[in-house]
């Protein structure tokens, strides 16, 4: 086995089942006994590559849903593509300026943050390769700058969400079950490694 969940209404059941568990090295979950839990599952949010997780480590799982629920709220439903396009700049500025730390991975890493920091997540959803290369020549080549979107061509971003939060999407209790149990089995690996 790499991992063991229990969910009983025998508490003593449960209890021999961690414990042979633990004797074997597998890490386990008992439902509704947290303090006896080496892992446990959460509430997720998941748009593009952006991912939060929320858990009350087994203590109170409809808190984690009530969380959530407030969190979807807050967001516009831009988050994650504003990533993939923020990806996608540093990737070009990678091309631009190779290499791995030093001198220039901390200018690149100043000039990212400042970029981030000057405009709103939403102006980064309307960058295209065009103005992405056009961002790169205006503000990283001339002095590492921090060009407006107006100079990049946008006179205006409409921050209004083009997705309602009712409308981003929900993930299954099975699928939800199933990250956890991808995330139970790195768990298990690196235990099993140590």
């Amino acid at each position: 086995m790499d991992m063991v969940l229990t969910a009983l209404d025998d508490n003593d059941l449960s209890l021999r089942i961690v414990k042979i568990s633990r004797e074997r090295r597998i890490p386990v979950n008992a439902a509704d006994i947290p303090d006896l839990c080496d892992f446990y599952f959460g509430a997720q949010i998941r748009d593009g590559p952006l991912q939060i997780m929320i858990s009350t480590n087994g203590n109170g799982p409809r808190m984690a849903a009530l969380i959530k629920a407030r969190l979807q709220k807050s967001l516009s439903g831009l988050e994650g593509e504003a990533i993939t396009k923020v990806g996608q700049l540093r990737n070009k500025l990678k091309e631009r300026a190779p290499g791995v730390g030093g001198q220039l991975g901390r200018q690149r890493m100043k000039w990212m943050t400042a970029l981030c920091n000057s405009w709103d997540m939403e102006d980064f959803t309307v960058l295209d390769d065009v103005m992405m290369e056009k961002l790169l020549d205006e503000g990283w080549n001339k002095d590492q700058r921090i060009p407006t979107l107006q100079e990049m061509g946008v006179s205006h971003v409409n921050h209004s969400s083009s997705q309602s939060t009712s409308t981003i999407p929900y993930l299954p209790i099975a699928t939800a079950f199933l990250a956890g149990a991808a995330f139970a089995a790195t768990v298990l690996s690196y235990w099993r490694r140590s």
